[in-house]
């Protein structure tokens, strides 16, 4: 085991005459707006992802592992107010976390941390008969960047479109650069496998693109052109590849929920990555060049399913945070699930990427993400109550939002309300409203 040499241990306080104890801080959180309000706390602890990609190798055990960096840390905290003022300090400390833009923690363990948001559940507790004289409010703040957009530019929405545009041009053109369509073989097996990406691609997206009547004529337009078109299209690997993005990225405008739009071209990523035609394998000499353009049709598709989501974002008004943040996650999970794929499907087929593809929709993907965090600041914050009645969610939207009709599917869908539950909230349910 390694040793501290005497001027690092100084450094870091060992043999001090400090214990741990003693190392304990004030606990404070200092909102945007600058107010300071202090907490009490019982234990502290705090996390981190470390990003990367395992790839294995056929024949061989083991694994290699490529780091990437590592995620926002974590810091989940049970803040404890107590005292005569308890109450009104535990709201003030809500009104705190629930404000928009960056604050400070001084955490009580791990010390000064500047640019944290608050995320997630917002919980607070007041036991009026067993623990009365106190306030529990649960929180979890995470480290957050500074600047979003790197290139500092005015309106992300046309940032982000303008780094698509970018992708469909490179993609398209490493695509005509890889595919080896010289042979009329070659040709007729390409158009095959064309034709079993499409029907992955309607099966997953129809029902989306059948939410707009202007998409979904859209959506068939494309899909007829490529389908009648295949003899004269893999003549032209270019036109092809454009022609492929764009069907894709059709629905993504559709007036289908967001969550039902990335859900859809998830399950598409998936089934691409599962079909027969996306998996080399070791062959003979004559079926290498069908092996390598069936591999890249399909990886062109699923990077398209990924335009596509974020398309579905720049499209999308959204209301809550929790929505915001769950497009995130999606998008994310995603690009990561493609370019763990890509890069083991690459290795076996002994295929080497020029990275201008990937590089273009990395871009997009962290403008996509940078976008979706400032704009979780700006929209309604989630607040929870407990019902202690049966309610209707007519009175339920009355009393919560103010409203009738208005926020009534907002109020239904936020909270998954179902069956018996529409006609009647029972006692004893938590709800979720997001007030302006």
């Amino acid at each position: 085991m390694a040793e501290l040499e005497p001027r690092q241990a100084a450094l870091v306080g060992i043999g001090s005459g400090r214990t741990w104890a003693d190392r304990l801080r004030e606990g404070a959180y200092t909102s945007p707006s600058g107010v300071r309000i202090k907490f009490d706390f019982v234990e502290v602890r705090r996390s981190a992802t470390k990003r990367g990609t395992v790839f294995e190798f056929p024949g061989v055990e083991g694994g290699y592992v490529q780091r990437r960096l590592f995620g926002p840390r974590r810091y989940p905290l049970r803040c404890l107010f107590a005292g005569p003022d308890h109450d009104l300090i535990a709201t003030a400390f809500e009104a705190a976390v629930y404000e928009d833009g960056r604050g400070v923690l001084e955490h009580p363990k791990y010390g000064e941390i500047r640019n944290v948001v608050p995320l997630g559940d917002i919980n607070r507790r007041d036991d009026l008969v067993f623990e009365a004289n106190q306030s529990i409010v649960e929180v979890t703040f995470w480290t957050t960047l500074v600047d979003v957009y790197p290139s500092g530019a005015r309106n992300p929405e046309s940032e982000i479109t303008a780094a698509l545009a970018d992708f469909n041009v490179v993609a398209a053109q490493e695509f005509e650069e890889a595919t080896d369509l010289s042979t009329a073989a070659a040709r007729a097996s390409t158009g095959s496998t064309v034709k079993g990406a499409l029907r992955e691609v309607s099966t997953a997206l129809r029902s989306i693109s059948d939410a707009t009547a202007a998409v979904r004529r859209g959506f068939d337009e494309d899909f007829d052109a490529i389908n009648r078109g295949i003899d004269v299209l893999v003549g032209q690997p270019i036109l092809l590849a454009q022609q492929i993005v764009n069907l894709v990225r059709a629905p993504a405008r559709a007036a289908a929920g967001i969550i039902s739009r990335l859900e859809g071209y998830a399950a598409l990523l998936e089934s691409l990555i599962d079909a027969p035609y996306s998996k080399p394998d070791p062959v003979a000499e004559q079926q290498a060049r069908r092996q390598k353009n069936a591999l890249l049709v399909s990886q062109h598709t699923a990077m398209g399913t990924v335009a596509g989501s974020i398309d579905s974002v720049v499209a999308t008004k959204f209301r809550t945070k929790p929505e915001a943040i769950a497009a995130v996650d999606a998008i994310t999970q995603q690009f990561d699930t493609l370019v763990a794929w890509r890069e083991q499907a690459y290795n076996d087929a002994g295929l080497l990427d020029s990275g201008g593809a990937y590089q273009a929709l990395l871009r997009a993907v962290s403008l996509t993400a940078g976008f979706l965090i400032e704009i979780s600041f700006t929209t309604a914050q989630e607040r929870r109550i407990t019902l202690d009645r049966a309610r209707t969610i007519v009175d339920l939207e009355a009393e919560l939002y103010g409203t009738v009709d208005e926020n009534l599917d907002l109020l239904i869908n936020s909270n998954d309300l179902s069956g018996d539950e529409i006609l009647e909230v029972p006692r004893g349910r938590t709800i979720a409203y997001y007030p302006k």
